[in-house]
């Protein structure tokens, strides 16, 4: 006859297996937030997308409605579109949007301060992220010059080394403070994230789908 005493090896055995299935659940649902698709849409894509969530499902009741004052429907949804996306690329979360690394168009110049600066391409609406050779972590990205902090970094006393390293946002200049000691008038980023408007194109994540408000 089997005692309790000899069947908690197989307990314990089937309690772990339990559990590693239920972390591995988590896991993957976890690692699925992330696996999201990042989506690039052409105007007419995304205008399809507006039409999908912004209208509500038509009730079929037997009325019809015709409009003939000549309201242009298209061009007034596309308008609603372009300041909702618009608002994206300015306020939202990183997690709505899809930055693109543009290191390759960026070439940071070393000042004789031993800071350093570039100026961000035309597309570019926000600097998200900054990695130069030589630093053990990215800048810490301040997005605008008239915030506190910015002004500590225009002081030779005050302003952060390569150790802990900040990027201040100008409108179209970032100044980075500071690149690491070199004796190259140049550096290209290890990584240079930016949030681009390409006209024409829509970059989002697929999650942000879901706060294309609804038009009644």
């Amino acid at each position: 006859m089997l005692s309790l005493k000899s069947l908690m090896p197989l307990i314990s055995l089937i309690s772990l297996s339990s559990l590693l299935s239920i972390f591995s659940l988590i896991s993957l649902l976890s690692l699925s937030c992330y696996l999201m698709p990042i989506l690039t849409l052409t105007l007419e894509e995304m205008m399809s997308a507006w039409r999908l969530r912004a209208f509500p499902e038509a009730v079929n009741d037997g009325c019809v409605i015709t409009r003939c004052d000549g309201i242009d429907l298209d061009a007034h949804l596309q308008a609603r579109m372009q300041a909702w996306y618009d608002a994206l690329l300015r306020d939202a979360t990183l997690d709505m949007l899809a930055p693109v690394d543009i290191s390759a168009d960026v070439e940071v110049d070393i000042l004789s301060d031993g800071t350093g600066w570039f100026t961000l391409p035309d597309e570019a609406v926000r600097l998200v992220s900054l990695m130069m050779p030589g630093w053990s972590a990215p800048a810490l990205i301040i997005p605008d010059a008239t915030l506190p902090g910015a002004s500590l970094q225009l002081s030779g006393r005050q302003r952060s080394d390569h150790r802990v390293p900040v990027a201040v946002v100008d409108g179209r200049t970032v100044r980075v403070c500071s690149p690491p000691p070199t004796t190259r008038k140049s550096l290209r980023p290890l990584s240079c994230l930016a949030i681009l408007d390409t006209p024409g194109l829509y970059r989002l994540h697929s999650r942000a789908l879901s706060t294309i408000p609804l038009l009644l």
